[in-house]
C-alpha cells in the first residue's frame, strides 16, 4: 500500500475563489421603486367615520356572520374565474 502526501493546493484555490465572491455579494444593495400612483394612494386623505365603522363591526363580530363570509367566498370564486 503506498500512502500519498496531503495536498493543500487545491484547498487555498477554492478558498481564494470563495473569498472573491463573496467580495462581490457584500456590493450588492437592495433597492425599492414606489410607483407615483402607489405615492398618491399612501397620501389620501382616509375617511375617519368609515374606519370607525369598520372597527365596530370587526368587534361586534359582523364579519364573522356566515352571511358576510358566504359574499366574500363568492366574490373571491368570481375573480378566480376570471
Amino acid at each position: 500500500m503506498e500512502i500519498k502526501g496531503v495536498t493543500n493546493g487545491s484547498f487555498f484555490v477554492n478558498q481564494t475563489k470563495n473569498q472573491k465572491v463573496g467580495d462581490n455579494n457584500a456590493k450588492k444593495r437592495d433597492t425599492i421603486e414606489i410607483s407615483t400612483e402607489a405615492r398618491d394612494l399612501a397620501k389620501a386623505d382616509l375617511d375617519q367615520q368609515k374606519i370607525e365603522d369598520i372597527r365596530s363591526k370587526i368587534k361586534s363580530g359582523f364579519y364573522k356572520s356566515d352571511e358576510v363570509l358566504n359574499k366574500v367566498a363568492d366574490k373571491i370564486l368570481v375573480d378566480i374565474k376570471k
